[in-house]
């Protein structure tokens, strides 16, 4: 495991940071990443503010369309007013596919032009497998000249972007979550609840689990399934391929504020994340930190905050029968529900925490403020 960043100084010092991301209404680990930032450890440290570039209308996330470079050449224009009197600007994106990329990159120089210090946080699970490409390395080291350090939040991701910035550039610093109250659950509850939190998309397995639930039924093993989500950045064409293909007895929660996602996760009994890729899902975390067990595909660093038969199960993804066998072994016992939901919340308070997190985004905040003075 990566060694977490530290402070290169005895006396931290108190900087302005401007946050600049999709933030609410938007959905997702982003916005959630943000608002932990905004309302936790890091803001009593710093003087934190939030640029907050989400849109309305349909999403078009990763496209080029004319909308999109409209609102990527405002989105510029508003960090280079804000930036002028931030110390660090600190950059959130998915940083895959090329165009945005090339959205960082813009972002990014508008910062380093105003004589911030940048950082460039890259959240998406997909880059290790993007950059695979010889085009697209060489897209991405020109795109991140103007970062001082670009952060991963998974190994692979951190790997990969390793390979292709020079020495120093790169970091990993874990996603961690809030650590509210554990909520009493109803033993008593019946059938056990089958808890999805994410976009509804396929690319997050949501089909695959809807397979696994159709298994299940016809194995005898009573359930419900609650899905609770909104469109993805891809547009409501995948939405609608998730919502045409579930069962008649799915639950569709809707979306819902970050505040009440504890409630959510309190009335289920276990989680489940089949996504095909990921880096490091703030769902599992936060379904963890409630005291959930978790069944999750083994992509990305799921298995590294998921132990394997502790704290919930790790599946092959787009593998149905495997992803109704793990859940199977957690709806049919609730004593062994109740043993790793208990070990994950462990684990989180351990490794993932949003303390953790800002010890290393604050690590990183002096680090780069050091460098450019």
């Amino acid at each position: 495991m990566t060694a977490p960043v530290t402070a290169s100084r005895a006396v931290p010092r108190r900087l302005r940071v401007l946050l600049v991301g999709k933030a609410a209404p938007d959905r997702g680990g982003i916005p959630t990443f943000l608002e932990m930032l905004r309302g936790g450890a890091l803001a009593d440290t710093h003087e934190v503010t939030l640029l907050n570039v989400a849109h309305a209308g349909v999403p078009e996330g990763g496209r080029l369309t004319a909308g999109n470079l409209r609102r990527t050449f405002g989105d510029a224009l508003a960090v280079w007013r804000r930036a002028a009197d931030h110390d660090v600007v600190h950059i959130h994106s998915a940083l895959a596919p090329s165009v945005t990329v090339l959205r960082a990159a813009l972002l990014a120089w508008a910062a380093r032009a105003r004589g911030s210090a940048v950082v460039v946080h890259a959240h998406g699970g997909n880059i290790a497998t993007w950059l695979g490409g010889r085009v697209n390395r060489v897209l991405m080291r020109a795109a991140m000249l103007p970062a001082h350090r670009v952060v991963a939040v998974w190994t692979a991701g951190e790997q990969a972007l390793r390979t292709v910035l020079p020495a120093g550039k790169v970091c990993l610093v874990d996603n961690g979550v809030p650590l509210g109250d554990l909520p009493q659950r109803d033993a008593a509850r019946r059938p056990p609840r089958i808890l999805y939190v994410g976009l509804l998309t396929p690319r997050k397995g949501v089909l695959d689990l809807a397979a696994a639930s159709v298994i299940l039924r016809e194995r005898g093993v009573d359930h419900e399934l609650h899905l609770l989500g909104g469109t993805p950045d891809e547009g409501p064409d995948a939405e609608a391929a998730v919502r045409d293909g579930l069962p008649s007895w799915t639950r569709l929660l809707g979306t819902r504020d970050p505040a009440d996602m504890a409630a959510a996760y309190a009335e289920a009994e276990v989680f489940c994340l089949p996504s095909w890729w990921e880096a490091m899902p703030l769902s599992v975390l936060e379904a963890m930190a409630s005291g959930l067990p978790v069944v999750a595909s083994d992509v990305g660093d799921i298995g590294r905050a998921v132990q394997d038969g502790a704290t919930g199960f790790v599946v092959p993804s787009q593998d149905p029968e495997r992803l109704a066998d793990a859940l199977e072994k957690l709806l049919a016992d609730p004593d062994t529900r109740a043993a790793m939901g208990a070990a994950s919340r462990a684990r989180v308070e351990a490794h993932f925490s949003a303390e953790v997190t800002a010890r290393g985004i604050d690590g990183l905040y002096q680090q780069v403020d050091a460098g450019r003075r």
